[in-house]
């Protein structure tokens, strides 16, 4: 902190309230923006119980005076599983994110065919 009054204009679509930064001294690496999705929750069974966890949140994100010039940009953010994130991801960087998960969906979608046509056989063996 220089005790340097500076002036900076909030990322479009930020979805935080800056009012407690205004008018006070603040380090200018504490100051960030960012648009935060509607989360998705999905029970875990972590430890025996199934729990409500976030998965897959999606942040957009600038930290103006950022050590990384590469965050000093917008770039994304994703929240795996809760507090487990892929961090300053550039626009290449989330395809390719997106690109693997659709993969993964894929492959979800052909073992969800197989459990249904396993389940039928299975059904009929026993009957």
């Amino acid at each position: 902190m220089t005790g340097e009054s500076v002036e900076y204009t909030c990322m479009q679509g930020c979805t935080l309230d800056h009012s407690h930064e205004m008018g006070r001294p603040v380090f200018r690496e504490d100051v960030w923006c960012w648009f935060w999705d509607q989360p998705l929750t999905l029970p875990v069974n972590e430890n025996g119980s199934p729990e409500e966890f976030r998965v897959l949140s999606t942040v957009v994100k600038v930290e103006p005076w950022a050590p990384q010039v590469a965050h000093r940009l917008p770039f994304a953010v994703i929240e795996l599983v809760d507090d487990h994130f892929i961090d300053g991801l550039d626009p290449d960087g989330l395809e390719t994110v997106i690109s693997t998960l659709s993969e993964r969906l894929e492959q979800m979608r052909a073992t969800h065919r197989r459990l249904v046509e396993v389940r039928k056989a299975y059904r009929e063996r026993a009957a």
